[in-house]
């Protein structure tokens, strides 16, 4: 199937001009203390999209169509992974410049192997009330795991998170950073609507 919004892709032919585009004005100068913000213990959240990326990539995701219901086993989501769509590469680079480095400053990682050397399993998923309405209680496979909200066109929904007992929904653009496996957390009903997130398990390679 064709592609629908063709600037998503054009990363590849001007990184400078797709970031000025796509990237969250503030966010471009990386200069985290100003903009990273502490929601709950160890949960946190900072813009890193324009509106108009989410805009654009959840009518990709809707016009591409390929969503699946049976790639986790444990605990299923209705997803895709992004290089189903081609984009896999571009938002490996975001992390590379906007996400890996908060985890690093916040935490005091250091090395090759939570940076250049970090990968993530980077996926698209989606639930509404008449398909997939909520996520049971589970901890994701991952060092850390990076959620990006894609929009707020719903009522209900929002991560848990158990322990820390803080619930979290984030703004349009905006990505939340947990550590694994401290922060078992749960999807929360979605009451009307549709809620998309991308999710990422950041990992270091092994």
């Amino acid at each position: 199937m064709e592609i629908k919004n063709p600037e998503l892709y054009t990363w590849k032919v001007d990184w400078d001009e797709w970031t000025k585009k796509f990237i969250h004005p503030q966010t471009q100068n990386k200069d985290w203390d100003a903009i990273v913000e502490e929601v709950g213990p160890e949960i946190y959240i900072w813009p890193i999209f324009t509106e108009k990326f989410c805009e654009l990539i959840i009518e990709e995701a809707e016009h591409r169509d390929i969503w699946t219901v049976n790639r986790h086993e444990n605990y299923p989501t209705t997803d895709f992974l992004l290089k189903k769509i081609g984009l896999n590469g571009m938002y490996e680079k975001v992390l590379q410049e906007y996400g890996y480095p908060v985890a690093n400053s916040l935490w005091g990682l250091t090395g090759k192997a939570w940076g250049e050397e970090m990968t993530s399993e980077n996926f698209l998923a989606k639930y509404n009330p008449d398909a997939q309405g909520h996520l049971d209680s589970h901890i994701d496979m991952s060092d850390y795991t990076i959620t990006l909200a894609l929009n707020e066109a719903f009522e209900g929904g929002g991560t848990w998170y158990h322990k820390q007992q803080t619930l979290v929904k984030a703004p349009t653009g905006h990505v939340c950073l947990f550590p694994m496996p401290t922060h078992k957390h749960s999807g929360r009903w979605i009451k009307s609507g549709t809620r998309y997130i991308i999710v990422s398990f950041c990992k270091r390679r092994r």
